[in-house]
Parts: structure tokens; sequence; C-alpha cells
């Protein structure tokens, strides 16, 4: 039996209104889909979100990846981006998703550090996957504000976890795994498409805007029609084929987040809380790729 995703995507990244150079950067190419928000200014943040990525680069020419490739990856990352010379320390956000697999069913593993989002849209409704490490979202944690009042706040894009940024070689991530069914959409994005513009906005663009293209498009423009005060960067991955498929009923227990350091295996079966499942400057072509791997 053979393993195989198949998905169809597009990512773009804009510069915004209001910055001068660019600091985000994305990685879009084999399984491994990725936006890193660099920090540091001007030949600094630049270069720790494009040194964040080329950590995954070896992966773009597998057809899935294992659980230890990823974390072998992000380790990578952490280590070369706080080796990055600065001051302040440059640092950067990431996060994303790698097409993978979970004993022979197909699934993705997103990975996030910082307050950039991934988001899942399908059948199950809308969802941000992930959770901002921020002072923000601490005092949202806390019940001490509420996530529309964290709009307004000053500071909300002080963030408490990074590559790089002072934090050191050793920075934990968090890991989800999330079963890889046809028609599901995940949406990546640095802050600044998500502090610019709602949840809401986000969703009613996934469901509405059929290619993956037209989604990029539509956010980004979106996101410098409320202000661009940030730099933009956008992935749509589109799951079109998907082998073994999942059962409905194999869903429940099959997305296991968890925060983790460097020794976790994400194929553990350690947790059992569940993911709940609920009702440009430069734009990059569709493409069509087909992932597989031979099981033993």
């Amino acid at each position: 039996m053979r393993t195989r995703i198949a998905v169809k995507y597009a990512a773009g990244t804009d510069v915004g209104l209001v910055r001068q150079h660019n600091e985000d950067a994305y990685l879009a190419s084999g399984p491994v889909f990725l936006v890193a928000d660099g920090m540091g200014g001007h030949k600094a943040g630049d270069v720790a979100s494009a040194t964040a990525l080329a950590a995954f680069s070896e992966l773009t020419q597998d057809h899935l990846v294992d659980p230890s490739q990823l974390q072998k990856a992000v380790k990578r990352a952490a280590r070369a981006v706080s080796g990055l010379p600065g001051v302040p320390a440059p640092g950067s956000t990431l996060t994303g998703l790698v097409l993978s697999e979970n004993g022979a069913m197909p699934c993705v593993r997103v990975l996030n550090i910082g307050d950039s989002r991934t988001y899942y849209q399908g059948k199950h409704g809308f969802e941000q996957i992930t959770k901002d490490h921020s002072q923000v979202q601490e005092q949202i944690d806390a019940g001490l504000i509420s996530a529309e009042q964290a709009q307004h706040l000053p500071g909300r894009n002080v963030i408490t976890r990074a590559l790089g940024a002072g934090c050191g070689p050793r920075v934990r991530a968090d890991y989800f795994v999330l079963p890889a069914r046809v028609g599901d959409r995940y949406i990546i994005c640095s802050d600044g498409l998500s502090s610019m513009v709602t949840d809401t906005l986000i969703e009613a663009t996934a469901a509405v805007v059929s290619e993956p293209e037209g989604v990029v498009d539509a956010l980004v423009k979106a996101a410098r029609n409320a202000g661009g005060r940030d730099n933009i960067s956008v992935i749509v991955v589109d799951i079109a084929a998907a082998y073994p498929p999942w059962e409905d009923d194999d869903l429940t227990h099959q997305s296991l987040p968890g925060t983790q350091d460097w020794d976790y295996d994400p194929d553990a079966p350690t947790l059992d809380r569940s993911l709940p499942w609920r009702g440009g400057d430069e734009v990059a072509s569709e493409q069509w790729s087909w992932m597989f791997k031979d099981n033993e």
C-alpha cells in the first residue's frame, strides 16, 4: 500500500504599505509549506526568516516528511537563527505544515513557533489550528481580555517564543497532527494578515474563492486595504487527493495538539486531547504535486 497525497497550492508575499522592506519569507515546495516572519530590522529580520526556512530545504526533495525529519529540521532552524549576529538579536516566527503519514494513513503535520498562524477550512468548519505565542494571547488565556479586545491593544505583536531573538538554540514548538482529507484547505500566514483582517473575513474568503491563487490574492489585498501596516505573507494549500481515505469515525482522535521540546516524538500516543472539529509583491503560480511514500 502506498500513502499518497496530492495538493494544489499558491503562495504570495507583499511588503505592505508602511514597511520599506520585506522581512517575511515563505517556502512552498514539495511536501513543505512554511511562513517565517523575521524580526530585527533591515538586513537582520529578512536574514533570520530566510535562515529559518533554509533548514527545511532538504525536505523539499522528499515525497512525505517523517516526524523525525520534521523534528530535526526545527532543531536546525533554531540553532541557525540563534547563531546570527546582530543587536538586537535577529529572530523569526515559523508556522506551516508538512505532508506526512500516521501509520499508513495520510496526514498533515502542523508546527508553530511565534504568532504567525495556520488555519483549517473544510468539511468540519473553520479553525485556527495554532495558538499565538504572545503576551496578548496569554492575557486571553487568563481571561483578562477577549479576543476582540486584543485586536486593539498596543503591543499585541510582542511575542513570547521565537527562533533566535535571544531565545537560544532550543525553542519549544507546538505540533499538531491532522488527517489529510480531500477538500481540506489550509491557510498559512504571517501576522501581517491576521493582525489586519478578522478571522471571519479569512474564513469567508477561503470558503467563497475556489482557487488557491485567488485566495492568496484576495487576502493580501484585504490586508493592504485595511492599512497594510506589516509585511503580508500567505500560503493556501488544498488537499486534492489522499490515499488511503479516512473514514469519518477515524477523525475524532487523530488530531493531537501539544507543546513539546526536541525529544518529543509526534507519533507517540502521549496526548489525549483533540483539536475540536467545528461545523502582492510576488505570487507563486498554482501547482499540482503528487506526494507518496511506499510503506515497508
